[in-house]
Formats: C-alpha cells, structure tokens, sequence
C-alpha cells in the first residue's frame, strides 16, 4: 500500500522539491522526510491524506535545512514553463522559500490560494502574502525590460 502511495505522488514530490531545494537535492529531500515518516513509527498509509502532509514536510525540510538557491537546469521539463524567460526563472529561484513554494503550487501546479495553503501548513491569507511580495519582486524583473 505505502509504495503505490509513494509512486503516485513521487514525481510531484520531487518536482516540488527541485523548486524549493535545487536538482542535486531533491531527491535526497523528498528521501529523508519518507524516511523521517517511518522512524516516527507511521507509514503512509496511516495518512489522511498522504500528499498535503508530505508537501509540508518538505517544504519544512527545505526550510531546516539552509539549503542553497537552486541552479538552473531544472530537472526536467515539466517545471519549466513552455515560453519561460531565464531571467524570470532564475529570480523565482531566488526568491525565499515559502515565497518560491507558493508561486510553484499557484502559477506552474495550478492549485488555489486554500489548496496551497493545506499543502504549505499556512491560511490561505499567508499564501495570498507570500504571492504579492513575490509578483512584487518578481515586476521588478519584468519591468527591467
């Protein structure tokens, strides 16, 4: 049972990941909150609803562990947007954390403010936040040109 739970959102855990944490971490990070689940004696099964809480986690791991701006090339084509700017991309990697995780879940998944913030553990009102500092931040890019 945990393994189909696994595959099933793998490839979504690790994408989330690249985003907040770089290529060459994502994996490792999306390996250790797994891992961290099962040494407090759960499994993913015990879970509600596996995807959300495996979100969090991540985005908290991300955050714990200090890790350093991610680096272009993404690790596949499916988070780079189609018609993506480099310059826009590297100043969303710039972005803090949280910031960068609510635009990921908002602008490339497609998720709604309420969704974003069940899968980042905030209210909906500090998803909205953290995306104006980021379109705030991100003009500033756009309006160089």
């Amino acid at each position: 049972m945990d393994e189909a739970i696994y595959r099933e959102h793998k490839d979504a855990l690790i994408r989330y990941a690249t985003i907040l944490a770089g290529p060459s971490n994502a994996e490792d990070l999306v390996s250790s909150v797994v891992a961290r689940l099962y040494s407090s004696k759960r499994t993913l099964a015990d879970l509600e609803e596996p995807r959300p809480y495996l979100m969090k986690s991540i985005l908290h791991a991300a955050m714990d562990g200090r890790r350093r701006k991610p680096t272009l090339p993404l690790i596949d084509q499916g988070i780079e947007p189609v018609e993506s700017r480099p310059d826009v991309l590297e100043a969303v990697l710039a972005l803090p954390v949280r910031q960068r995780a609510a635009v990921y879940l908002t602008y490339w998944v497609g998720m709604t403010s309420e969704d974003v913030a069940s899968h980042m553990g905030c209210g909906a009102a500090t998803v909205r936040r953290y995306l104006h500092l980021a379109r705030n931040k991100l003009g500033e890019v756009v309006d160089r040109d």
